[in-house]
């Protein structure tokens, strides 16, 4: 009896120090260096129209800007969201809020090197009138494994109660800077497709969504980058048959020629039909033979698309926007 409780204290103490040494190792890895996020917002009068912008900053403790993704949410629900640029700034656009107050944070996901963070709360005012309409998206932001994948999202666009017509759905860049209503090129390789691209919005209609695909492409010719592209046969084997058949053929020819002039024509037009046909056939050859053309396709790293619905009844224009943020593995 005395040996089996010896034996089941030795087997309790190692239990326990496996344990306390898993909780070690826990609290040994690194949870990142802490960041601290803001958030601020901004007005513009743009065409009669007051738009609102939301600047995000996150700065780490190291002094280095962070990279990754940052969200704007309500009460934990995704709005919308923007890449944080080389500085660690972001600017998300939201419009068309739904009339009244609204609590608005920016998270921010953290990236290999920097942990997450959240900033302060901040309240916003909307008035939005029932004239005009509500853009949203589902999902807020999106992912592709790998250049050449697509994502799928789903637009929404929700009608005020009095408003009536088409709406067209198109996709851009991120803002040209800070507070800029004008947006860049899409990325690289990176194109947009709604079906549908126009809505028609009725009196009946409460809501209408749009499938979006992101597509982006997939790295092409790289062979011919590096040197192995098409394999190629000896670009002399087309020229010289090009050059012997009809000189053989002038051999003959000469051989029952006496006279010296003839002679002497016929040697000046096989060598014309030498050198046409050479020519030719060096053409040919190399544009049939040619490598592709090399594409990197769409970078790898995380991007900022912002998703336009606009619509306008002949007299004045009405639109709303939002930025999502969009990363290739």
């Amino acid at each position: 009896m005395r040996r089996l409780a010896q034996k089941g204290l030795v087997v309790a103490l190692a239990a326990g120090f496996a344990t306390f040494l898993a909780s070690a190792a826990v609290i040994a890895q690194p949870a990142g260096i802490a960041t601290h996020t803001t958030l601020a917002t901004e007005s513009h009068g743009i065409g009669g129209k007051v738009v609102t912008t939301y600047s995000v900053t996150v700065a780490g403790e190291d002094g280095a800007p962070a990279k990754g993704i940052v969200m704007l949410t309500e009460r934990g629900r995704n709005l919308a969201g923007a890449a944080l640029d080389s500085e660690g700034k972001a600017e998300i656009r939201c419009d068309g809020l739904p009339t009244g107050s609204h609590a608005l944070q920016a998270e921010y996901h953290g990236d290999s090197a920097h942990a997450a963070s959240e900033s302060d709360v901040i309240a916003v005012s909307s008035a939005t009138s029932g004239d005009t309409f509500a853009l949203s998206i589902n999902p807020t932001s999106a992912t592709v494994s790998a250049p050449g994948d697509a994502a799928s999202i789903v637009a929404t666009i929700t009608p005020g109660s009095s408003f009536t017509g088409f709406v067209s759905l198109s996709c851009a860049g991120p803002p040209v800077s800070a507070g800029s209503y004008t947006d860049t090129a899409l990325p690289v390789g990176v194109t947009c497709t709604f079906t549908p691209e126009n809505l028609q919005v009725t009196s009946s209609t409460t809501s209408f969504n749009s499938d979006f695909t992101i597509q982006t492409t997939a790295p092409a010719g790289q062979l011919a980058r590096s040197g192995k592209g098409v394999s190629s046969r000896p670009g002399g084997s087309p020229l010289v048959l090009a050059v012997l058949l009809p000189g053989v053929f002038g051999l003959g020819l000469l051989a029952r020629k006496r006279k010296l002039f003839a002679r002497t024509a016929l040697i000046l037009t096989l060598g014309l039909v030498s050198v046409v046909g050479t020519s030719a056939c060096n053409a040919r050859y190399k544009y049939l033979n040619h490598p592709p053309t090399a594409n990197d396709g769409t970078p790898t790293g995380a991007y900022t698309l912002t998703i336009w619905a606009q619509t306008s009844n002949g007299v004045t224009a009405s639109e709303q926007f939002l930025t999502m943020p969009f990363t290739v593995n």
